[in-house]
């Protein structure tokens, strides 16, 4: 009982540690949108890329096509792909265009509502030693034709990719998203 209450403590000091994500769609346009997200916190680049590729480890099942995060897989390979299967479907969420472990994951893909239209959409994660501490920062740049409306799905997306980044960042600090 003593050993998991210095545990939860330990826990406690390293997300304090932990400077908040910050997070804000950068800019938004009938055209297109950037959204960024970033975080500076204790956990290794090594064990931070541990976290981002268990994909299925820290993505939201509600943000899922089949309600379960286990049915994701991620290839972290340049021509890999997250991917989704489940019984009767499957998806192509992105593909891997860069991975360079531990410090780069670049995905090519237009998530959610972004997948049926005819966007260019990539999403980048970039983990930087900082002081002692690690930087973690996600950019999802999209972009379309006017026509599109895109600056009209920004908020959306973001409200998505902020929170499947919040469950990474609290995977790579804790083990739990």
């Amino acid at each position: 009982m003593l050993l998991a209450g210095w545990l939860l403590l330990a826990n406690a000091i390293l997300l304090a540690l932990a400077t908040p994500a910050r997070a804000a769609v950068a800019e938004a346009r009938a055209d297109g949108f950037v959204s960024v997200h970033e975080a500076v916190m204790p956990a290794l680049p090594a064990q931070l890329w541990a976290a981002l590729i268990n994909w299925p480890g820290w993505w939201d099942p509600q943000h899922s096509y089949s309600g379960k995060a286990g049915a994701l897989r991620l290839d972290a390979q340049a021509g890999g792909a997250l991917i989704e299967r489940w019984p009767g479907g499957s998806v192509e969420h992105a593909r891997v265009v860069a991975a360079t472990p531990p410090s780069l994951l670049r995905l090519a893909g237009g998530f959610g509502p972004l997948q049926s239209l005819p966007v260019n959409a990539v999403l980048e994660f970039r983990i930087i030693p900082e002081n002692g501490n690690t930087r973690l920062t996600m950019t999802y740049r999209v972009a379309g034709s006017p026509e599109a409306k895109l600056d009209t799905l920004a908020a959306p997306v973001d409200t998505v990719m902020s929170a499947g980044f919040d469950r990474l960042v609290n995977l790579a600090n804790t083990g739990k998203p």
